[in-house]
């Protein structure tokens, strides 16, 4: 359900399913993420004050109709001061690197149940695109969801992120159509 830019608001969050935009690797890994979550998002990022803030292999600074396209746009249920102070906290870590090793161990846990040391998890400043937006809501006194190492899943899931899901405009279709 593609969202319009002039309808984000700073501190919305945005979950985006695959796109056949993207370079063979980007829908590879896609893919995988789908597979593992048994969920269509498979990125998620923050919007800013007129841009976007995308941990997507550092966190950048990018265009609100970035996602346009495969993007879905979530309001997140807290005060206007704490979705400003989680953007924020999320711009103050533009240029972090982006936790690609956080996503090998996502990995080793979800699809292998290998269980890694705490410490190998949580390096300071490195984040998954979802543990990203979870982290900076977090950090405004805000919990998103209850995961401990959160993916995109686990935000869709999230009774505090306003919007409608995939699952449920498929369902309210096929609704209509047997009616």
């Amino acid at each position: 359900m593609p969202y319009s830019p002039r309808d984000l608001r700073p501190g919305d969050v945005l979950l985006m399913t695959s796109s056949s935009h993207e370079s063979l690797p980007a829908r590879l890994l896609d893919a995988l993420i789908a597979m593992s979550e048994a969920n269509p998002f498979v990125h998620a990022c923050l919007v800013g004050q007129g841009h976007l803030i995308d941990p997507l292999w550092r966190v950048q600074r990018a265009p609100l109709r970035r996602y346009a396209a495969n993007g879905w746009a979530f309001r997140v249920r807290a005060t206007d001061a704490d979705r400003l102070a989680a953007v924020g906290w999320a711009e103050q870590h533009v240029g972090n690197r982006y936790g690609v090793e956080e996503i090998l161990a996502d990995a080793a846990r979800l699809d292998l149940h290998v269980v890694l040391p705490a410490w190998y998890r949580w390096r300071t400043g490195h984040w998954t695109c979802s543990g990203f937006v979870d982290q900076a809501y977090l950090q405004a006194g805000v919990r998103l969801t209850g995961a401990p190492l959160p993916s995109p899943a686990d935000l869709a899931f999230s009774p505090l992120l306003i919007g409608p899901r995939p699952w449920a405009v498929v369902r309210h279709a096929r609704r209509k159509e047997s009616d």
